[in-house]
Order: C-alpha cells, then sequence, then structure tokens
C-alpha cells in the first residue's frame, strides 16, 4: 500500500533480496504507528526469522527500490477485511506489485 506500518515485510526490488520486516516507525525522532507515501520517516528493520541479516551497502543500497513483499493471501485478506480502508491508489500499488511478483 502507499502507508507503511509495523509488520510490513519488505524486499529491494532490484536485487531480489528479502530485507527483512519493519518492526517500528519514528519521524522526528518520535515513534509512530504509520506513514504515509511521501513522509521522512525511519524505518528499524528486523531480519527474517531464520534468515541472516541482510547489511545496507552490502545487501541493498539507499536507490534501490523497496516493495512490500506481498501474497496471494495478503492480497485476498485487503479484500476481505480492508476493502473501504483502502484508496484507489492503494489498489492501484497492488496490482503492480502483483505483476512485480507474478501472483495470478
Amino acid at each position: 500500500m502507499n502507508d507503511m506500518y509495523p509488520g510490513i515485510r519488505l524486499e529491494a526490488w532490484n536485487q531480489f533480496v528479502d530485507i527483512g520486516i519493519v518492526t517500528s516507525i519514528e519521524s522526528n525522532h518520535k515513534q509512530i504507528e504509520s506513514a504515509r507515501k511521501g513522509q521522512e520517516i525511519c524505518i528499524k528493520i528486523e531480519p527474517i526469522p531464520g534468515e541472516s541479516p541482510k547489511m545496507y551497502g552490502r545487501h541493498f543500497e539507499a536507490d534501490d527500490f523497496l516493495v512490500s513483499k506481498i501474497s496471494r493471501q495478503s492480497i485476498d485478506a485487503c479484500k476481505d477485511y480492508f476493502r473501504d480502508d483502502l484508496i484507489k491508489a492503494d489498489w492501484s500499488l497492488m496490482v503492480e506489485l502483483k505483476k512485480l511478483f507474478e501472483i495470478l
């Protein structure tokens, strides 16, 4: 989506590297629950359980295109439980991510 929340799994699309899971978000040195596209934020990313940590500068760079890792199940959950909460831009991004991850 165009929002960032703790719990989102990030992937560096350019490198096809699963970076990890967002565990916290800060804005102006204060923890926030979510962030919207365009906001300047700092995020803490924890490694995916069972995988080695990915290192900035080695596995991904500042100019890499970071995307939320989605699945057919997460798309269906959005349709079933969050349909009214998502705006048109969110659904457009979902379509782009489906193509990116080759989800039917």
